[in-house]
């Protein structure tokens, strides 16, 4: 009898793949020293906000986005939404940090924000009525915190 990994594990491994899959899609230059990322909701899908260092400690790229409903990235906030509903109150930003200690080694470090309002990314994203409303349907509005619960209808 094999045991199921606890939400706390499954988290763990959706924010490493998280890592993985963002590092793919932005591609940085070889000498990339620090990807820093902030995920928001967006209507019903994702907004992210990405900023690459390289070595030299200056600013190669960066910028905002939008991601579609279904596609790798949304799937995996998504679900990573789902996991912390399980530990009490689902997800409402993220931000990653991916950083090269040394040239063969990457850290990432996360922080998933379920109560404060993570405001938006100069118009892009974030919790208004119409993500307040999906949350409620997907989650039950007596996991969301009072001031989402304020946005509902």
């Amino acid at each position: 009898m094999t045991q199921q990994p606890s939400p706390m594990e499954r988290q763990g491994a959706l924010v490493q793949e998280l890592g993985t899959v963002l590092l793919a899609s932005l591609d940085p230059p070889a000498d990339w020293r620090h990807v820093g990322a902030a995920f928001l909701p967006h209507g019903t899908a994702w907004a992210g906000r990405f900023v690459i260092t390289a070595a030299d400690d200056a600013v190669p790229g960066g910028g905002d986005a939008p991601f579609a409903e279904g596609s790798r990235i949304a799937s995996l906030l998504d679900e990573l939404q789902s996991v912390s509903a399980e530990e009490g109150a689902p997800l409402l930003s993220l931000r990653l940090d991916l950083s090269r200690p040394e040239p063969e080694r990457i850290a990432l470090g996360s922080t998933l924000n379920r109560d404060r309002d993570p405001g938006d990314l100069d118009g892009l994203g974030g919790v208004d009525a119409q993500v307040a409303q999906r949350l409620a349907e997907r989650f039950g509005a007596e996991s969301l915190p009072g001031w989402v619960r304020d946005l509902l209808p």
